[in-house]
């Protein structure tokens, strides 16, 4: 029964693992001995990622904006990249599912705050 036990616990923490790596939040913590699993926190992003990850928090996303709207804001801030450079942080943040997009039928993509479930 123990090897079983074994087993089980070791599921448990695969699934709270993936949960946490899809963002989903987790109620249990879970300790065996080697791995100690936290329930979700608060995203952590560094560099570029983390200032365009501010101004979501801010709610400058809020409402759509383009990449241009974006670069304007961060230049503001003393951030000075083209739009180019953007691109691969705000991938980061649509595959966290924090930011989404959308391309209106003329026009460029438009970035915005993913609403929460």
């Amino acid at each position: 029964m123990k090897k079983n036990e074994q087993i089980i616990k070791k599921i448990e923490i695969l699934l709270i693992e993936l949960k946490q790596s899809l963002n989903i939040e987790n109620e249990i913590s879970l300790y065996d001995g080697k791995h100690k699993i936290i329930p979700n926190q608060k995203q952590q992003f560094s560099g570029l990622t983390g200032s365009i990850y501010e101004l979501i928090e801010e709610g400058f996303l809020n409402d759509p904006k383009t990449i241009s709207d974006l670069q304007k804001k961060l230049k503001d801030r003393g951030i000075k990249k083209p739009t180019t450079s953007l691109m691969p942080s705000l991938k980061i943040l649509i595959i966290k599912k924090v930011l989404d997009r959308n391309k209106p039928k003329k026009g460029l993509y438009q970035y915005f705050k993913r609403q929460q479930l």
